[in-house]
C-alpha cells in the first residue's frame, strides 16, 4: 500500500478536477438544455464552491475521529455519487442538488489526501503526483467535453464507475501494520478543543502567512481560469483557436513541469528548515508575478506564451509548496484542522471572489485596467507577506546560533 495509495490518491485527484472543468465545459449545452440563464450558471457554478469550502473543515475535524482512507472513500462515493445525480438530472433541482454533493465529496479528498501523504518519507515527490491531477484533470475535462458534446448525460457520467471502483480500493486492508499516525489513532489526535485548533491560524503567524499566500495563489488562479479567455480575445485580440491552444500549451506543460520542480525542492528543505520553506515560497511568488507582468506587458506571441508558462508553473507549482508548508509548520495532530481552516479562508478570500470582482471592475474602467490591477496587485500582497515571514525567521534562526557561535 505505501506505493499503491498514492497511485489511487492521483486518480482520484484526477476525476476530481476532471469533472470540475468538464461540467463548466459543458455549459454552452447544459444551459439551453435545463433553460439555465447566466444568473443559474453562475449560481451552479458557486454552489459547488460553497459546498466545497463549507466541508473542508468539517472534514478537518473528521480526522480525528475516522480512519482517513475511510474518509477518503466515503468522499470519493459521495462526489461520484453527485456527478451520477448530475448525469440524469431532471431539472435544475437535480443539477443543483448533484453539484452540492461533488463539492462535499472532493472536499474531503482535498483535506485528506494531503493529511496522508504527509506523515510518509518524500512527500513533496509524493504531494507533486498528488496534485499532478490538477493541469492533467483540467486539460481531460476541455478533451473529453469537445467529444460528442450533444449527448452530455453520457459524458456526465463517465467519471462516475471508475470514482466508484477507487473508493472500493481505499476500503481494502492496508498491507503490513497500520501505524496510528496514518490511520488516524489516538496518538495522531489533539487535546485542544476543535475551536482553539482552528484560531491557531489566525493567531500563528507562520499559518496565517500561508494562509494570506493560498487566498492570493486562488485568487490569480480563479481569476484567470475565469477571464483569461476573454482578456486574450477581447485585449490582445486573438482567434478563440489561438487563445485556446495557447491556454491549454500553458496549463500541461508549465503546470506539470512547476508541480514536479515544487516537490523535488520541497524534499531538498529540511523538515526542520522553516526559513526554507518560505524563501522558496517567496522565490516561487516571485516567478507568478514576473509571469503575469509577462502577459500583461508582451507585445508579441512568443513573449506572450513565455509568460503563461512561467505564471501556469509557478501558480500550480505553489499549491505544492503550501501544503507541504503548512504541514511542517504544524504538528500532526493539527495538521486535518489547519489543512480543512486553510482552504475554508483560502476559497472564501480567493477564487470565489475573483471572478466577480474582476467582472465588476472590467464593467467600470474596462476589462484590460481590470486585469492589470486585480492580478499583479495580490500577488505583491503576498510577496510581501511571504517576504516578512522569511526575514522573521532568518531573524530567529540567527539568534538561535548566536550562543553556539560565543561558545
Amino acid at each position: 500500500m505505501r506505493f499503491f495509495l498514492p497511485v489511487l490518491l492521483f486518480l482520484s485527484n484526477l476525476l476530481n478536477y476532471l469533472d470540475r472543468q468538464l461540467f463548466t465545459a459543458l455549459f454552452p449545452v447544459l444551459a439551453p438544455a435545463y433553460r439555465l440563464s447566466d444568473v443559474e450558471m453562475g449560481a451552479l457554478g458557486s454552489s459547488f464552491t460553497f459546498s466545497y469550502l463549507l466541508s473542508a473543515p468539517a472534514f478537518g475535524v473528521l480526522l480525528d475521529r475516522i480512519s482517513p482512507r475511510r474518509l477518503l472513500a466515503g468522499g470519493v462515493l459521495v462526489f461520484s455519487l453527485g456527478m451520477a445525480i448530475c448525469a440524469f438530472a431532471g431539472g435544475k433541482v437535480g443539477l443543483f442538488s448533484g453539484r452540492i454533493l461533488t463539492g462535499v465529496g472532493e472536499a474531503a479528498l482535498i483535506v485528506v489526501g494531503p493529511r496522508i501523504l504527509g506523515g510518509q518519507k518524500g512527500t513533496g515527490k509524493r504531494m507533486a503526483l498528488f496534485f499532478l491531477a490538477m493541469p492533467m484533470g483540467v486539460a481531460s475535462g476541455f478533451l473529453l467535453a469537445s467529444r460528442k458534446i450533444s449527448d452530455f448525460h453520457r459524458i456526465l457520467f463517465m467519471p462516475v464507475l471508475p470514482g466508484v471502483l477507487l473508493a472500493l480500493f481505499f476500503l481494502l486492508p492496508p498491507a503490513g501494520r497500520a501505524t496510528p499516525e496514518r490511520e488516524g489513532g489516538s496518538e495522531s489526535r489533539s487535546d485542544l478543543p476543535v475551536l482553539s485548533r482552528f484560531s491557531m491560524i489566525l493567531f500563528d503567524r507562520r499559518l496565517l502567512t500561508l494562509v494570506v499566500l493560498q487566498s492570493v495563489t486562488f485568487f490569480v488562479m480563479g481569476g484567470m481560469g475565469v477571464w483569461i479567455s476573454v482578456y486574450l480575445t477581447r485585449v490582445r485580440h486573438l482567434s478563440m483557436a489561438s487563445a485556446g491552444q495557447i491556454s491549454a500549451v500553458a496549463l500541461v506543460t508549465g503546470g506539470v513541469a512547476g508541480i514536479l520542480l515544487s516537490g523535488f525542492f520541497c524534499d531538498r528543505i529540511g523538515d526542520r528548515d522553516l526559513e526554507g520553506v518560505f524563501w522558496l515560497l517567496l522565490r516561487t511568488q516571485l516567478l507568478a508575478l514576473a509571469g503575469v507582468c509577462l502577459v500583461l506587458l508582451s507585445e508579441g506571441r512568443p513573449m506572450l506564451l513565455f509568460g503563461m508558462l512561467l505564471s501556469s508553473g509557478a501558480l500550480f507549482g505553489l499549491n505544492v509548496s503550501l501544503v507541504v508548508a503548512f504541514l511542517r509548520v504544524s504538528s500532526p495532530p493539527l495538521w486535518g484542522c489547519v489543512l480543512g481552516g486553510g482552504l475554508f479562508l483560502s476559497h472564501l478570500t480567493g477564487d470565489l471572489p475573483s471572478g466577480a470582482l474582476i467582472g465588476f471592475l472590467s464593467a467600470h474602467v474596462g476589462l484590460k485596467s481590470a486585469i492589470e490591477i486585480l492580478l499583479p496587485g495580490p500577488l505583491l500582497a503576498g510577496l510581501f507577506a511571504v517576504w516578512l515571514t522569511a526575514t522573521n525567521e532568518r531573524r530567529i534562526r540567527l539568534k538561535s546560533e548566536l550562543p553556539l557561535r560565543s561558545g
